[in-house]
């Protein structure tokens, strides 16, 4: 039978005259020694979530994180930052957890980061408590632990150390379901701060916002041109996770088609490319500029141009039909 209890304070003790701060320790879990060397999709929502039902798979809702703190997420919205982030439609959720729904990455010997998808959204991003997981001979520790929402394909979780502060680096996919499949790949980055994750925006150095904690490596948008001339903007960029700081490098191609004309092939309008930093500092993290593709969108816009939509990375799922009165069993 699994014992958890919350931490609630961090105490500090002094050993042969020196003080030492002990690592953050938020939720634990003692477990079988079977279930510590072979844990089961169960075993970390029931570390992770408050409340979880393992025998049936359910998450109490709205979901509580196991330190008793909300499964919550916000974006920065359009009149608070220069670019807001995404803003998808929650999709209904799930009856029951499933492996579908939990993300591993071992970060190093006895170290875990572990990510539990309790909401889906129609832009192909998940949203759950994510927390840095250490094994200890009696069982589970929670080192670090928030929420995140992010792209739930091909997702590759890791932790990076910048400054003087432990980041974590959240990347998946958003795939188009018609063929032929386009996948497009983007990246969230949360500081690690007194044993939280926080979803912090990007700030410039007077604190207005510039934009959410959010990249894509890979995007494309289509304008539609008040000639109405089509004009498709390609991003292509990096992120390189420095000692001091975070550098993205961003491509943008720029290129032109005439819809009445659909045989003639695109024309390259424009290439345009540049490198911007990020800091970590102590409570915020501080963008050198605006990103390169909100400047090149904003011109489009203020020429007039209109953004096309998007192809839907997800399908929703269909509504299922309501159980019949017969076919369920009343609770004990």
């Amino acid at each position: 039978m699994n014992r958890r209890f919350l931490v609630t304070a961090l105490t500090v003790s002094a050993l042969a005259g020196c003080a030492t701060v002990p690592k953050a320790q938020l939720c634990e879990a003692e477990v079988s020694p079977q279930k510590r060397s072979f844990p089961t999709p169960d075993t970390w929502f029931a570390l992770l979530l408050h409340g979880f039902d393992e025998k049936r798979g359910i998450v109490p809702r709205p979901p509580v994180d196991c330190s008793g703190a909300p499964v919550a997420w916000e974006e920065p919205a359009a009149d608070e930052c220069r670019e807001p982030g995404p803003q998808p439609t929650p999709l209904p959720p799930k009856e029951r957890l499933t492996e579908e729904d939990l993300v591993l990455e071992t970060t190093q010997a006895n170290e875990r980061l572990v990510w539990v998808i309790t909401r889906r959204f129609s832009n192909g991003e998940g949203l759950g408590p994510v927390a840095l997981v250490e094994t200890t001979p009696k069982g589970f520790t929670v080192r670090g632990l928030g929420s995140m929402r992010g792209l739930t394909e091909n997702v590759r979780l890791r932790m990076e150390h910048v400054g003087s502060t432990d980041v974590l680096v959240a990347e998946g996919d958003a795939c188009t379901q018609e063929e032929p499949r386009v996948c497009r790949r983007a990246a969230r980055i949360l500081p690690l701060r007194s044993g939280r994750f926080f979803a912090e925006a990007v700030s410039d150095s007077e604190r207005t916002c510039l934009g959410a904690a959010w990249f894509p490596l890979s995007r494309e948008q289509i304008f539609e041109l008040p000639s109405g001339l089509r004009r498709k903007f390609e991003l292509t960029s990096t992120l390189t996770f420095g000692a001091e700081a975070i550098t993205l490098q961003e491509q943008v191609a720029v290129s032109d088609s005439d819809p009445k004309q659909p045989s003639i092939p695109e024309r390259l309008y424009r290439r345009a490319q540049n490198e911007r930093k990020l800091t970590v500092e102590d409570n915020v993290l501080v963008g050198s500029a605006p990103s390169l593709w909100v400047r090149m969108v904003e011109q489009q816009l203020l020429a007039g141009a209109k953004a096309l939509p998007d192809k839907p990375a997800v399908t929703p799922p269909l509504p299922k039909e309501e159980p019949k009165a017969t076919a369920t069993k009343p609770l004990p």
